[in-house]
């Protein structure tokens, strides 16, 4: 689920259902988060607590990790469970995830923390969020299963003050090996699955824009293993640098949204539309309109 910032508009080239599915999954992290900093209940909480790596389950902490002086600040509504890791353990994770990834040092800064609970509709799996602004035109966002601590996705929004072309590159259609292969070096550089890697998919394309006027346009890939793990890994079209890894865990809630959505589709298409007579004259007044189709 992608956490984006309140300002961001964000437009999706994918051209199938997984526009829609990824758009679903993408937005609906945020959309509690944007709610939750609009109500204003926050809680500051400094890192001057001792917690274990083990006890968090870490499983590999980046060996040139050092703990970072960081604060944390739950927003939100929605409190975790006893189940539930603590806000401050899930933010350690974030903190080291963030460093391993992009060399992020959050001495000094400001972790903005959000817990999404369990929704069949789009989140099977209860998370926290962790989202960290550096700027206007900068920001991080890490986000892991609440439970387990598994990661689930992180991501890097970056905007630049240039020229870059919103639509979609139809060269990278099918000319995108060089995409590829910073791809498959990713996985393997920060052992994003595990077994060996079958297959690297197109996935699509996108585009984003801020209100200060900031854009970036960026590519989709579906990486694939031997042992079953799959990870969607999202590079900028204007600089090549990597923006996000939607990991094993957030696949497998995209892929099985986008099979709900596709069955929801070919109900869509079973059923009989009938235009009433103002329906007809409005769409010959004012061309193709949105019909809400009711059961």
């Amino acid at each position: 689920m992608k956490m984006a910032k309140k300002n961001e508009m964000k437009k999706l080239v994918l051209g199938s259902v997984g526009a829609i599915a990824v758009t679903t999954m993408v937005f609906s992290g945020i959309n509690q988060t944007i709610k939750a900093a609009e109500i204003g209940k926050t809680q500051m909480v400094p890192t001057s607590y001792n917690v274990s790596y083990a006890e968090i389950g870490s499983k590999s902490v980046p060996q040139d990790y050092v703990k970072k002086d960081y604060k944390v600040k739950f927003v939100g509504e929605d409190k975790p469970t006893v189940n539930d890791m603590k806000m401050e353990e899930a933010a350690e994770l974030a903190s080291q995830n963030l460093w391993k990834v992009f060399k992020l040092d959050l001495n000094g800064k400001t972790v903005e923390m959000t817990y999404n609970p369990v929704n069949n509709e789009t989140l099977q799996r209860a998370t926290w969020e962790a989202n960290v602004k550096i700027n206007d035109m900068l920001s991080y966002a890490f986000q892991l299963d609440a439970v387990t601590g598994e990661n689930h996705l992180i991501a890097k929004w970056v905007y630049h003050k240039a020229k870059i072309h919103a639509g979609m590159d139809m060269n990278l259609l099918k000319n995108n090996e060089e995409f590829q292969i910073l791809a498959k070096e990713a996985v393997e550089k920060y052992q994003l699955l595990s077994g060996k890697i079958t297959s690297v998919e197109y996935s699509g394309q996108g585009y984003s824009e801020d209100k200060q006027g900031g854009k970036n346009a960026d590519i989709f890939f579906r990486v694939r293993s031997d042992k079953g793990e799959a990870v969607q890994i999202i590079f900028s079209r204007h600089n090549k640098e990597l923006l996000q890894v939607g990991y094993d865990s957030w696949m497998k809630e995209t892929e099985r949204h986008e099979k709900k959505i596709e069955q929801e589709l070919k109900e869509l298409n079973n059923r009989e539309v009938i235009f009433t007579e103002e329906q007809r004259k409005k769409f010959e007044e004012e061309g193709p309109m949105l019909l809400e189709i009711k059961d």
